[in-house]
């Protein structure tokens, strides 16, 4: 502590390059400690290395006792008679002798042909005789074998001869057992742990080492080891130093294993580790004296800089670092100001362009909350109401692809433009989407609400012009206001969403909030959820409508119509499910379903002798879809229908929407067979050129036609629908006929074909079946309309399907 303070920022660099240095001592003598360990592993893998030599010359002097001794039994007179008689017990007598003599473990005696005579092991496994007979079989010239087998899993170094007289009369075999014995023996030997592992083919493996059993699992592992390379394995805390050999055995794998235990190879090094460990402490201590007396000296300006740092990062940028008092710092707190004053520009830069759109310059969604947050606490204090109006570009993506990405950032700037001319202001309107637009509008009442969307939707319908080209912008908009539609931010965001939807569901340009949207909204998504499954378990049930000739009552065909019973919700509408499928793509499963199911029932109908066609409803979805006809198609061949019975009704609006893809699909569809049908035709004030283009065979009066015949009795519309039909080669279906009068008054007209609940009301398949077994029983052809007994069957049906 006598040591002066040190004053200026130059000695703290010398103390600091004086800790430097003790870091580099410390450093030094852990290099040399580990220096040391590699070393000691050096030296234990020369060891081993030399242990694995001496190991084979130990074998191979092994093999030439076995070798000697083989050769001093198959010379022995009394042995060779004993094997040309097979005298069994004088063979296991001979051969236990020679076996204690050189002190065998293994000795077995085989006719010419390989099989076991004798044997001082007892009786062979048959797996071992084969080995035995192959290795027989394989030495053609009948020299003497020196090698390593496996016997019964177990591994032995054996040498096998023949017995000769002169000729070979048989073959004696002896071994050493390669086991615990003779490991521990080579162990004391070499000075390192001995193992040999033996893995036969489909065995066990088999281990014999001096290692104490106990620890073998852990100590001999020999699986993907390296060949001829020392190699580490963890047994325990201990670290073992290992060398594998193989030995060649051609009905197995032989290993011998060689390690030594680095632990015990470092002890003589401990008292030297343990001194440097004592010397790198002291220097460690010294390096802390010295970090303390740093510490103490540089606190002060250090703290100053920390506390300012602090505030800068709680936002804080109008805090100054005061001048320091040494030199050196001077000039960091100089550059601490400025970079503080730079943060401070950055983070105002920052906080704009994340809260506002780069694009428009306007507040994004999470900037605009904000601005509704705060507008929504005035207001309830001031008991004022808010307005949020959410305005959508209705063709931007169309824009897009016409005009490319230029456009419709040309488009969108355009809009915000015009939002933020007004009274309104650029804070009071926000880019939420990429073609949506959300503007807060304070104390309008709730009637003048809808009436000021309108006013801005009519402002941004303005033309737009673009490289040349001049197109109106197609608007729509959702409006909901505080307090009625709700309280919350949030709430009010995702209600305008809802007004908005409900724009586009019902086709008008301004969409208000309703209470209960949110319900009636979660139950449309939760009924595709549940369609999607209904489709998948069987829950959708076909019923179909007969169509009948007007003139002669005659049955020609049905109309499929998709009928869903939920096992909970009872019966569901189409009218609440198809529309949200087709919005969602949920619709090509559906329809994928129906014709499938259609076309089944269609070709049991013609094996029954009913040859009625059947008409299906597609979705202009699957006309724009490539692969709808080569689905028909295959669903055609797995369900043997005939094409040519086959109707696809298609709607009038639907086929204009994308009329090129239509016709190509038409024209696919047809060369299968297939016709088609205009379904509610009249209704969607369509060209006529246009229509006179697709190639249809039929077209269908839509209802709303029909009952304006029953109940105004004016033919007007409907005769001039038959006469253009008839003028463009098509015929002519009239739906929803409800009663007899409007039958005789589209036979006069000249329609060809009716369909409604006055023939019979949409049937299930089998009811179907039966109405049309009872129709063709009962049909009597007349001139005139249907015949009476005709319209009893028929209300006959229809009464069974409403009771059903």
């Amino acid at each position: 502590m006598g040591m002066p303070v040190l004053r200026s920022f130059r000695s703290r660099i010398l103390a600091l390059v004086l800790g430097l240095v003790t870091v580099v001592l410390t450093a030094a003598i852990c290099a040399i400690a580990l220096k040391a360990r590699a070393e000691v592993e050096r030296q234990v893998g020369i060891q081993l290395h030399t242990a694995a030599d001496t190991a084979r010359a130990a074998l191979r002097s092994r093999g030439a006792r076995l070798a000697s001794a083989v050769e001093v039994l198959t010379s022995d007179f009394g042995f060779r008679e004993a094997v040309s008689s097979a005298d069994a017990p004088t063979l296991l007598s001979a051969i236990e002798n020679q076996r204690a003599r050189i002190s065998a473990d293994l000795v077995i005696v085989l006719n010419p042909d390989g099989h076991p005579v004798a044997s001082s092991i007892g009786t062979l496994s048959g797996k071992t005789e084969n080995d035995l007979k192959d290795l027989i079989a394989s030495d053609a010239d009948g020299e003497t074998l020196q090698l390593y087998r496996l016997i019964d899993g177990r591994p032995y170094q054996l040498v096998l001869a023949p017995v000769r007289a002169p000729e070979p009369i048989g073959w004696a075999a002896m071994g050493f057992a390669l086991d615990d014995g003779v490991a521990t023996d080579m162990s004391r030997l070499l000075g390192v742990e001995v193992s040999f592992v033996a893995v036969g083919e489909r065995e066990p493996q088999y281990v014999t080492s001096s290692v104490d059993r106990q620890e073998r699992r852990a100590f001999v592992v020999v699986k993907d080891a390296p060949e001829a390379t020392p190699f580490v394995v963890t047994a325990g805390a201990d670290k073992i130093l290992t060398w594998t050999d193989p030995i060649p055995a051609a009905n197995g794998h032989l290993t011998l294993v060689l390690q030594r235990s680095l632990g015990g190879a470092l002890r003589p090094y401990d008292d030297v580790r343990n001194s440097m460990f004592a010397i790198g402490a002291l220097l460690l201590a010294i390096a802390s004296v010295l970090a303390v007396l740093l510490a103490r000296s540089a606190t002060k300006p250090v703290e100053e800089l920390t506390k300012a740092a602090e505030r800068l990062e709680a936002g804080d940028y109008g805090v100054e670092v005061p001048p320091a008092s040494i030199t050196e710092l001077k000039g960091l707190a100089s550059a601490f100001n400025a970079m503080r004053a730079a943060v401070a520009d950055r983070e105002a830069t920052i906080r704009h362009q994340a809260n506002h759109d780069a694009l428009t310059g306007l507040p994004t969604r999470a900037r605009i909350t904000e601005i509704l947050d705060e507008l929504l606490t005035r207001a309830r204090l001031q008991a004022q109401t808010v307005t949020v109006c959410l305005v959508e570009i209705q063709q931007f993506q169309s824009i897009i692809g016409s005009f490319g990405h230029a456009a419709g950032d040309e488009v969108l700037s355009e809009v915000a433009r015009r939002l933020t001319a007004h009274d309104e202001g650029p804070h009071r309107v926000g880019h939420i989407g990429t073609d949506r637009f959300l503007i807060l509008l304070e104390s309008i009442g709730h009637a003048g609400a809808p009436r000021q969307a309108e006013v801005i939707v009519e402002r941004l319908r303005g033309s737009f012009e673009y490289s040349d080209v001049s197109f109106q912008l197609e608007m729509r908009a959702g409006v909901v206001m505080f307090p009625t539609d709700g309280m919350q931010a949030a709430e009010l965001l995702q209600r305008a969403d809802l007004a908005l939807y409900r724009a586009k569901e019902t086709g008008v340009t301004i969409g208000v909030y309703l209470q209960g949207d949110d319900s009636s909204h979660r139950q449309r998504l939760a009924i595709l959820s549940e369609l999607r499954r209904a489709i998948a378990s069987d829950e959708l049930e076909l019923h179909y409508q007969p169509k009948v000739e007007t003139s002669t009552g005659r049955l020609v065909g049905c109309e499929a119509l998709v009928r869903w019973h939920h096992p909970q919700k009872g019966f569901i509408p189409p009218s609440e499910f198809i529309p949200h499928a087709e919005r969602t793509g949920a619709i090509r499963s559906l329809t994928a379903w129906v014709v499938a199911t259609a076309l089944r029932d269609l070709k049991c109908w013609h094996e029954a002798g009913f040859a009625i066609d059947v008409a299906i409803n597609v979705s202009p979805i699957e006309l724009a879809d490539p692969g709808f006809a080569d689905h028909i198609r295959m669903l055609l061949v797995k369900t043997g229908a005939d094409a040519g019975h086959v109707v696809l009704e298609v709607t009038e609006s639907g086929a204009m929407k994308d009329l090129p893809a239509t016709l190509r699909m038409m024209e696919q569809l047809r060369v299968l067979g297939i016709r088609f049908s205009i379904d509610d035709f009249g209704t969607g004030y369509s060209s006529l050129a246009h229509l006179k283009r697709l190639p249809v065979d039929e077209v269908k009066i839509d209802r709303s036609f029909v009952q304006e015949l029953e109940t105004e009795h004016d033919d007007v519309i409907v005769r001039s629908t038959i006469n253009l039909g008839h003028a463009l080669n098509l015929k002519v279906v009239a739906e929803g006929v409800e009663e007899a009068a409007s039958v005789q008054m589209l036979a006069d007209l000249g329609c060809d074909l009716i369909q409604g609940f006055f023939i019979s009301r949409p049937l299930p398949s089998s009811q179907f079946t039966a109405w049309m077994t009872a129709m063709t029983a009962a049909l009597a052809p007349q001139p005139d309309c249907l015949p009476t007994s005709s319209r009893s069957t028929s209300a006959s049906a229809a009464t069974q399907s409403s009771s059903s």
